[in-house]
C-alpha cells in the first residue's frame, strides 16, 4: 500500500527529492497569499485556495509529522493535483510531476495514519515515509500555482467546500 509507485515514478521522485529547488514564481505566490488567502477559512478565489491548501499540507508535514492527517488533507492532495492538471498551461511531463508529488504527500499522510492507528509494536517505522519535511517539493507545487496565477491573471471564483473543516 505504501510502495505503490512504479520503478520509473520512484526514480523521478528520488531525483526531485534531491533537487535543491529555488522558486521561480515566489512573487506571484506572495501576491496570491496577500490578496486571496483569508486569515481563517477557505478562500473564495481558486488561486488562493490552491496555495492555502498546499501550505496546510506543508505545515502538517513539517510541524506535526502528519500526525493529524485526515480526509481534509487527502482532499487537498487530490484537489490541487486535479485542478492543476486540468489546465492547458502545463505539459504532460509537468502534469505527471504534479501528480507524483501530491501522490507522495498523500502516501506519507496515509502512512502516518497507519503508524498511529494500525501499526504493530514489532514493526519498524519508516521515517522517510512518515512526512515529507523538505521545502523543495512544496516549492515546486507552489511554483505551479504561481505559474497558474501568472497565466490566468484574473482571480477565478472558488465555491467553498462545506465538507472541509481545515
Amino acid at each position: 500500500m505504501f510502495n505503490d509507485f512504479d520503478e520509473n515514478e520512484n526514480i523521478i521522485l528520488k531525483q526531485l527529492m534531491k533537487e535543491n529547488y529555488t522558486q521561480k514564481y515566489f512573487d506571484e505566490c506572495n501576491y496570491i497569499w496577500k490578496n486571496y488567502v483569508p486569515e481563517i477559512g477557505q478562500a473564495n478565489v481558486l488561486q488562493g485556495e490552491l496555495l492555502r491548501e498546499l501550505e496546510k499540507l506543508r505545515y502538517e508535514a513539517q510541524n506535526n509529522g502528519n500526525m493529524n492527517w485526515d480526509k481534509d488533507f487527502e482532499y487537498f492532495c487530490d484537489f490541487i493535483s486535479e485542478t492543476l492538471c486540468k489546465q492547458d498551461i502545463y505539459s504532460d511531463d509537468e502534469k505527471r510531476k504534479i501528480t507524483l508529488i501530491l501522490k507522495h504527500f498523500k502516501r506519507c499522510g496515509q502512512y502516518a495514519t497507519y503508524v498511529l492507528d494500525e501499526m504493530n509494536d514489532d514493526e519498524m517505522v519508516n521515517l522517510d515515509l512518515l512526512a515529507y519535511c523538505e521545502d523543495n517539493l512544496y516549492d515546486i507545487i507552489a511554483d505551479d500555482i504561481g505559474f497558474f496565477q501568472m497565466k490566468s491573471s484574473e482571480p477565478i471564483p472558488f465555491v467553498k467546500n462545506d465538507n472541509i473543516m481545515r
